[in-house]
């Protein structure tokens, strides 16, 4: 699994802890953006792999 492949799967799972974080009141929300967040930083400093 690659580096942005990786950050699309906690992206998608940080909304999902938030959506359900809110909905309970737990702390899965702040967990649910803190992963959002992360997936940004990682896809934002994914490098691209040189053409051969």
């Amino acid at each position: 699994m690659g580096v942005k492949r990786f950050a699309w799967a906690l992206g998608v799972l940080g909304v999902a802890l938030a959506l359900f974080g809110w909905q309970k009141q737990s702390p899965g929300a702040f967990v649910g953006v803190a992963l959002v967040a992360l997936a940004g930083v990682l896809l934002a400093t994914a490098r691209r792999r040189p053409e051969p």
